[in-house]
């Protein structure tokens, strides 16, 4: 088996997350390879941009994630949620008493 077969195999294999990392060093180390051969920056910065450009639409804002994660929580869930929770932090989380508000 050659190194490409072995390499396609484990890639075949592996889960999405690891085959983005894999994509962007492969990326990387062309990138350098054709920077070395050719003596130029510019080649690995234009990678390093058309990469970032390809993330860019999968990534949603963290207070999205969190509207859409709410919206789907039913009524008596959203009800039960304690409406104090910065400030008696340290009654949900370690079990000590409340305290006075």
């Amino acid at each position: 088996m050659t190194s490409k077969e072995q390499l396609i195999r484990e890639i075949e294999e592996a889960p999405d997350n690891l085959i983005e990392e894999l994509l962007d060093f492969l990326l990387f180390a062309k990138a350098r390879r054709n920077q070395q051969n050719t003596g130029s920056n510019s080649v690995i910065q234009l990678t390093v941009e058309s990469r970032e450009q390809q993330l860019q639409p999968k990534s949603k804002p963290i207070w999205e994630i969190f509207a859409d994660f709410t919206n789907e929580l039913p009524e008596e869930v959203i009800t039960q949620l304690p409406t104090d929770g910065a400030v008696q932090i340290d009654h949900y989380i370690y079990g000590k008493p409340k305290q006075e508000s």
